[in-house]
């Protein structure tokens, strides 16, 4: 089936259809399998009643995922959504994309898994190659990791061998994963970071969002951190973008204090921002990394991530003497690299090109709603597809819980929960994504 345009009417068999939602969300099956997760489940994983309830003034349990296309998802009582999540902006290329699937099948019954670093698989080497292509130069060396934590913490420790020392310079709403290691640089929120603050370690010196070149360059000089690590776009923390030069400022104060800067681009790589890679403004302003981390859209769906630098910034981890200073059992999984390898083919086939025309009409859409509506709404954030609006009263959660039934999935982000978070599939359509602004606007 051919990939449905932008302006594609709907099509509940490619993903394109718009919500339909036949009884209380959620129903009696997706109710019954809650109670069973919640019985075999940490119970800091999931929310379910009271903290729903707490948040919403709604005591209603999460819908459970049963299937997904395009920017459908069904759940277990056959409710039909659309994404506005994008899966965390994991679906890149929308769920259960065909050529994704194809990828994936014939991968995984010719080699599911292959053997770390002693025996490299085929789709690991081709993949270390495309994305040398994807990315700018001099970026062509790769370390692969499962999640993006991992991407960021060989990030780390690549700064940590290639300078000598150890800290870091991060910024406030930054979010870089929830491993003990990605946790000491990531700000949002200190409450994931409260309970392990003995095993941590050292955290990061955090800067404000959008911090002067004179704090930059005071902190830098002051700390002797190992490297700078940056959202080039802050998606978790609210879908803030940085100002024009801000960017290219830090690249700048690296280069002449002798650190690192590391691009987190876990969550804005792969078109979500309306480039390949180099998100915020840092294509404009001609700003690469030393280390660029990437994760969510690479496969748009399946588990892998990968941290990507320069010859000369790998090269000071020396080769390796038989047993790496750095792998995993699933190093490079042959099944993620199939489906990676699958999502740059879509990429450059048009995919990009459909990203922007999506995320110029989030854009201006979001905008018209928050002039119509300055009572309830603040600013528009972010660009291309990853875009916040700001919700006044504290009413973000709410107005999640009241989309959910009308069939739209939605997440709010910032410091304070004070940003709807939008980050759909790229190939969400006109139709999808104008019905779910009409829907905004009748919850108010």
């Amino acid at each position: 089936m051919a990939e449905p345009t932008f302006d594609a009417p709907p099509d509940p068999a490619c993903g394109a259809a718009l919500p339909q939602v036949d009884g209380p969300v959620p129903g009696p099956e997706g109710r019954a399998l809650v109670d069973l997760l919640a019985r075999h489940e940490c119970p800091a994983i999931t929310a379910r009643r009271a903290r729903r309830s707490e948040q919403t003034g709604v005591g209603q349990d999460p819908i459970v995922w049963e299937r997904a296309r395009g920017a459908n998802v069904w759940d277990a009582d056959d409710n039909r959504f659309v994404d506005l999540t994008g899966g965390f902006g994991v679906a890149s290329v929308g769920h259960g994309h065909p050529a994704v699937v194809a990828a994936v099948s014939e991968q995984a019954a010719r080699l599911a898994h292959g053997l770390g670093d002693a025996f490299p698989a085929r789709r690991r080497i081709e993949l270390a190659a495309a994305l040398a292509a994807w990315t700018p130069d001099p970026l062509e060396q790769v370390i692969f990791g499962s999640s993006g934590s991992e991407a960021v913490e060989a990030a780390l420790k690549t700064a940590v061998v290639a300078t000598g020392r150890g800290g870091v310079v991060a910024f406030e709403g930054g979010y870089h994963g929830m491993s003990l290691g990605a946790l000491s640089a990531s700000h949002y929120r200190e409450a994931f970071r409260r309970p392990f603050a003995d095993r941590v370690g050292p955290l990061a010196t955090w800067l404000p969002w959008g911090a002067s070149a004179g704090s930059v360059a005071a902190a830098l000089s002051e700390h002797r951190p190992a490297a700078v690590i940056v959202e080039p776009l802050q998606g978790r923390g609210g879908c803030r973008a940085p100002a024009p030069g801000w960017l290219a400022m830090l690249r700048g104060a690296c280069d002449r204090a002798d650190v690192l800067l590391i691009f987190d681009e876990i969550f804005t790589g792969f078109g979500r921002a309306g480039e390949r890679v180099l998100s915020g403004t840092a294509a404009a302003d001609g700003v690469v990394p030393d280390l660029l981390c990437l994760g969510k859209g690479l496969t748009s769906g399946y588990p892998l991530s990968a941290c990507i630098g320069s010859v000369q910034v790998m090269s000071a981890w020396g080769a390796s003497q038989g047993e790496s200073l750095h792998t995993s059992t699933f190093l490079g999984h042959p099944v993620g690299c199939a489906a990676a390898l699958a999502v740059i083919d879509l990429f450059e086939g048009g995919m990009l090109e459909r990203a922007r025309t999506l995320g110029e009409h989030m854009g201006s859409t979001l905008q018209t709603l928050a002039e119509r509506r300055p009572d309830r709404f603040g600013g528009v954030r972010g660009r291309g597809a990853m875009r916040g609006l700001e919700v006044r009263d504290g009413a973000s959660m709410t107005l999640c819980r009241a989309l959910l039934q009308r069939g739209y999935l939605l997440l709010p982000a910032g410091l304070e929960g004070e940003v709807l978070s939008f980050t759909p599939p790229l190939v969400t359509t006109r139709a999808q994504w104008d019905g779910a602004v009409d829907a905004l606007e009748a919850c108010l």
